[in-house]
């Protein structure tokens, strides 16, 4: 009776160490490690951006008309920290707005924008993209913010982000060519 005991008494003492011991293998085969690291954006200009993956809570892409005069398709990438980074674009809407408020000052900032661009040197041509901010309307505390030259340029980055965000690409860096 005493063995019966013993063996009774070993089960009861090494079965809940086994039942709740830790499994340090991957047991989510479909993780891939490019999910860890960085996600970096480079920009011709020498702008650069980089996120820790492990930081980014969501990634988006979207558009909205701005006072019916400008649209603004943008990508977002929000952090577990204080900020945010926005990549966006500003295109004249395809259909009519049918005089909307702002839209005479929109066309006539474009067409004034224009016409200094194709006048400057080559360092002011670049900042014909440059982020516009009035302030203190349009001040977007802890928000990193870019602008493309267009909505394909930011497709694709955005592709690129989401990829790498979501652990199918390896490639860490994604470069603005214009």
């Amino acid at each position: 009776m005493s063995w019966r005991f013993f063996f009774f008494g070993a089960v009861v003492c090494f079965l809940p160490s086994h039942l709740f011991s830790q499994n340090n293998s991957n047991t989510n085969a479909g993780y891939s490690s490019a999910r860890q690291g960085l996600w970096n954006c480079k920009f011709a200009d020498g702008n650069y951006y980089s996120v820790s993956l492990g930081a980014v809570d969501s990634v988006s892409q979207h558009e909205y008309l701005l006072d019916g005069s400008l649209r603004v398709t943008e990508v977002t990438v929000a952090t577990r920290g204080s900020t945010q980074a926005r990549f966006y674009t500003l295109e004249k809407p395809v259909a009519d707005t049918g005089g909307l408020p702002g839209q005479m000052v929109v066309d006539g900032l474009s067409r004034i924008t224009e016409e200094m661009v194709s006048r400057a040197p080559g360092s002011a041509q670049k900042n014909a993209q440059a982020v516009v901010k009035k302030f203190p309307e349009t001040s977007h505390a802890k928000i990193i913010e870019y602008r493309l030259a267009n909505r394909d340029q930011l497709s694709k980055l955005f592709r690129h982000l989401l990829n790498r965000w979501q652990g199918r690409s390896a490639d860490d860096t994604y470069e603005v060519t214009d």
